[in-house]
Parts: structure tokens; C-alpha cells; sequence
């Protein structure tokens, strides 16, 4: 029964320590009252041998480990006189830090489940039967990570902060190889990210061969300063989304021609009907539409994919060269590699640039302003094409922690509280 005890509140580590150990159920609590082995003592005033045992004083300790119940620990600790100087003082006591009614065991669970960053302060709190600041306090003061060594391909981007921070926007860095977060920075600015960076050694800094970013011109800016020797890479999501962005207003304008009716889009001018309600042809990706019959509410009938695009493209001019271009652009960007993609890039840009729609000749603007990072981004390591890719899908824990961060209001908690909990390797503090 003693060593069910023992396993029953984790205290395997301490059992050599334990004299007496009884379970008693109070309140619907779980009551651990124990006696930890006599030991020899010496005064902690005077240091003199010199003491007799005075009386038990009762320290309550909040044990909530592995039950299902609310656990407490009522820990008979030995109080002693000195015989030398008169003063009294207590015995030593394993399960808690001085000042403090909340055990080990329990922090270094509390700790554990926070790696998880779908748990939050508050419903930590409630599972362990602590206060809200009592886990933030556990935190704060266990939990201070530190920037991790820049490696060879970084990916810079950013997230919305301003709930917990003086700026908009925080500035992530992400290790492309090893899919770990280096650190998040306050802000996105440059002078900041100039001054943050001006502060990591040089040696550090010329390690760093690419860095991948959207087209942010700050942090291409920042980049050329900081790192001279690194290539910049321009994440091609980005730049498809920029291009999707340009057929979609000239979509859109074409459509317009055909407005009629305010209500339903099926009271509408056919080519408004079609254009508006097939209007993902135009941006998604030819090969996931839905391959089989689609149903036309107009006229209630079923047409097939390769009818429904042969129609939308039958309707203007425009629409069919923005697609067409669109496509080849695309097709580009699935295929081309580092070493040959620059004669291709040219040929596209000046298609852009030459065209008789105003929404392209803009995007063939941007791709001029881009071009050296638009190669760069066919850029491969370990067989991987650089990417912001492996960022974005931090990005959305992040976001998470942001949406339920009950507890967070300072932006140095929630850099620590994403670190924690996405990398999973950050070390404590004060174990």
C-alpha cells in the first residue's frame, strides 16, 4: 500500500527521504499527509550542534500531479531550538521551495503541459487547481530562451502582435533546415531589426547562406546590409499570390460589364453568372478543380471542368491572354531550376511588361523589382527548393497562442511562451 502511495503522487524520487506517508480523502481532496526521515542538523544561525526537537508545524503543498482529484500535501515538518542561541528553525523541505505552497512535482507539470501550445495559462491553472498568476509566475521564472545559433537558410516573416505588444507586427525567424524558430523580434522595423542584428558576431552572420521572405523591400533592405554575403530568396507562394491578385481584378472589372441585378447572382447576365460563381478557374490550380460534373443552377444542368474554362475564357479577350500568361507563369514556377531559369524569367517579364493589360504590366513591374530573388528561390538544399513554406505553418500556432493568450500581455512572456512550446528544446531555469 506505502509504495502505491509512492507511485500514486510521483514521489518515487523522494522515497528515501519519506518516514510516513498516509492518503486520506477530505473535501473531495486528495490528502497526503507525510514525515519525511530525521536527519542530523546543525543551527543555521550559529552552526552549532547543540539543538532538540521543539514541535511539528504543518506546511500545506499543492501537489497536483497524476490524480484525478485536487492533491494536497500536508508535510509534517520538524521544528528545532538551538541550545547555543535560542533561536528556532525548521527542517528541511523537499517538496517546495521556500516561499513557496506549490511542490516541484508540480511546477515541472505544469511546465510540461505548457509545451503544448494549445493549452493556455487559464486551463493550466484549472487542471492543476493553482491561480492563473500562479502559473504565470511558475513561467516567467522558469522560462527564458535565448536566441538560437543563426544557420545556414533563414525564413523571415511576420505576425500580428499587437495584442500583447507596443508594435504591429513581430518580426519571426525561422531555421529552414531544422524547422525550429531562432527567434522572434519586437517589431519589423528596420532600424530595429538593423540594431538586432548589428549585435550577433560577424563570424555568426557570414555563415548564413539564403534568406527567404515575401516581398517585404524592408527586410531585403536589412538583409543586403547585415548579411552581404547571403542570397535573398523571394518565397514563390508569394509571388503566385501577387499574380493570382492581378487575374482576380481583371476578373472582376471584365465581369462588371455584365452586372445587372443586386439579388441573386443567377438573375444575373450569363458571363456575370459564370465569372462570378466559377471564379476560382482563375486562381486555382487546374488539376484540383473538382473532375466530374458541376452543376449549372442557371440553367439546371451538369457541365464538365473543360467546358465550364472554355466558356469563361470565350468571353473576353483579356481574360483569355491573362489566363494563358498566368499559366505559363506557373507552369514556370513548378518547373525551372537555379542554374537555367533566367533566360525563361526574362522572356516572362517582358510578356508581363509588354502586355495590353494595365493589371499585368503592373505585376511585370514587380517581377522586374524581384528578378534576382525570383531565381534565387529555385535555389535547392538537402533537395529541398527554398521556401517560406515550412514558416507558414508555425505561423498558425503562433496565431493560436495569440488568439488564446489569456495571461500574455507582455511581449517578452509571449516570445518566451512561443519558443517554449513550438521548439520544445528551450531549457529551464531554476530546476
Amino acid at each position: 500500500m506505502y509504495d502505491n502511495n509512492i507511485k500514486l503522487l510521483e514521489l518515487n524520487a523522494l522515497k528515501h527521504k519519506i518516514e510516513s506517508l498516509d492518503i486520506i480523502t477530505e473535501s473531495n481532496q486528495l490528502i497526503a499527509i507525510i514525515r519525511t526521515n530525521k536527519e542530523p542538523v546543525n543551527c543555521p544561525i550559529c552552526a552549532a550542534h547543540k539543538i532538540k526537537f521543539n514541535s511539528y508545524r504543518t506546511k500545506k503543498i499543492i501537489h497536483s500531479v497524476s490524480t484525478q482529484k485536487p492533491c494536497i500535501i500536508r508535510f509534517k515538518q520538524r521544528r528545532y531550538q538551538c541550545l547555543v542561541c535560542g533561536k528556532t528553525f525548521s527542517e528541511s523541505n523537499p517538496f517546495v521551495a521556500p516561499k513557496s505552497n506549490i511542490g516541484h512535482l508540480t511546477k515541472l507539470s505544469i511546465l510540461d503541459y505548457l509545451k503544448d501550445f494549445n493549452h493556455t495559462f487559464t486551463d493550466t491553472a484549472k487542471l492543476f487547481n493553482v491561480s492563473i498568476q500562479s502559473v504565470i509566475d511558475i513561467f516567467d521564472k522558469s522560462v527564458n530562451a535565448r536566441r538560437r545559433t543563426l544557420p545556414e537558410v533563414i525564413c523571415i516573416d511576420e505576425v500580428f502582435t499587437s495584442k500583447m505588444n507596443k508594435y504591429k507586427y513581430a518580426c519571426v525567424l525561422f531555421d529552414f533546415n531544422k524547422s525550429k524558430i531562432i527567434d522572434i523580434i519586437a517589431t519589423r522595423h528596420k532600424s530595429y531589426l538593423i540594431e538586432y542584428f548589428s549585435r550577433i558576431p560577424k563570424e555568426e552572420k557570414d555563415l548564413v547562406r539564403v534568406f527567404s521572405m515575401d516581398m517585404w523591400d524592408s527586410y531585403r533592405d536589412v538583409v543586403k546590409l547585415c548579411f552581404p554575403k547571403a542570397l535573398i530568396a523571394v518565397d514563390s507562394f508569394h509571388i503566385v499570390r501577387n499574380l493570382n491578385e492581378a487575374i482576380k481584378a481583371i476578373r472582376i472589372r471584365v465581369q462588371q460589364k455584365y452586372y445587372i441585378s443586386r439579388s441573386k447572382i443567377e438573375n444575373n447576365d450569363m458571363y456575370y453568372y459564370m465569372l462570378k460563381k466559377f471564379h476560382y478557374f482563375f486562381v486555382k490550380d487546374y488539376e484540383s478543380i473538382y473532375d466530374g460534373k458541376i452543376k449549372m443552377t442557371k440553367y439546371q444542368t451538369y457541365w464538365h471542368k473543360s467546358e465550364i474554362l472554355s466558356y469563361l475564357l470565350s468571353i473576353d479577350d483579356d481574360l483569355t491572354k491573362a489566363y494563358r500568361l498566368k499559366e505559363r507563369y506557373r507552369e514556370f514556377n513548378l518547373t525551372a531550376d537555379y542554374e537555367n531559369c533566367s533566360d525563361e524569367l526574362d522572356d516572362i517579364i517582358d510578356e508581363f511588361r509588354n502586355s495590353n493589360i494595365d493589371e499585368f504590366r503592373l505585376f511585370g513591374k514587380t517581377l522586374v523589382r524581384w528578378k534576382d530573388e525570383i531565381r534565387n528561390s529555385f535555389i535547392r538544399v538537402n533537395k529541398r527548393r527554398i521556401s517560406n513554406g515550412p514558416i507558414e505553418s508555425t505561423n498558425n500556432k503562433i496565431k493560436t497562442i495569440i488568439k488564446t493568450s489569456n495571461g500574455i500581455r507582455k511581449f517578452t512572456r509571449f516570445r518566451n511562451r512561443v519558443l517554449y512550446s513550438i521548439n520544445k528544446d528551450i531549457p529551464l531555469q531554476n530546476k
